[in-house]
């Protein structure tokens, strides 16, 4: 018996998509890969992002910004989930020196500007850490809150950052 033969081009398709791909891949990462970050959480839009260095006295009000885990809080944040270990925080400036911020227990203002609520728990249930009171942004430090999601754990409960820490500037490339 004779078997008829079956052409099909699927597995040219295939390799060659998958060969394409992996160049895509290898091109991006070689161009932007030092300087790009993921978001991965609902802080801010997930998405990829470039990042991009300033010297400290170059950033502004509104700018997102990666920043690693103040060390006080990595026990926290990476034992409840919010991140995978290692991962840097992307959040925005909110304040620079010079700024008013108030934190009460259930909102917080930058200059008399109410900007989001302050939670005492997570969706968990679990206690918030908690900062509270009336304070002026020091030189060499910022506040970072995100203003896209109001769960965000932010400057609202870590407070003020040094302007040092930051790895740079985040750039949306594709965010969904």
């Amino acid at each position: 018996m004779i078997r008829p033969r079956i052409h099909t081009y699927a597995p040219f398709y295939f390799f060659a998509g998958a060969a394409l791909g992996t160049a895509l891949i290898v091109a991006t990462w070689s161009h932007w890969g030092p300087s790009m970050v993921v978001n991965i959480t609902r802080s801010e839009p997930r998405g990829f992002y470039r990042l991009v260095s300033h010297e400290p006295q170059e950033y502004r009000r509104g700018m997102s910004v990666v920043f690693p885990v103040p060390d006080t809080y990595r026990g926290l944040v990476y034992a409840r989930r919010w991140l995978p270990d290692g991962v840097p925080l992307l959040k925005n400036v909110v304040a620079l020196a010079g700024d008013q911020v108030c934190v009460f227990d259930g909102h917080f203002e930058v200059n008399g500007k109410p900007l989001g609520p302050v939670y005492a728990i997570d969706n968990s249930g679990a206690a918030m850490p908690r900062i509270r009171g009336c304070f002026e942004i020091q030189q060499g430090y910022f506040f970072p809150a995100s203003t896209y999601n109001a769960r965000s754990f932010d400057g609202r409960y870590i407070g003020p950052q040094p302007l040092s820490a930051l790895r740079g500037e985040a750039r949306p490339l594709w965010t969904f």
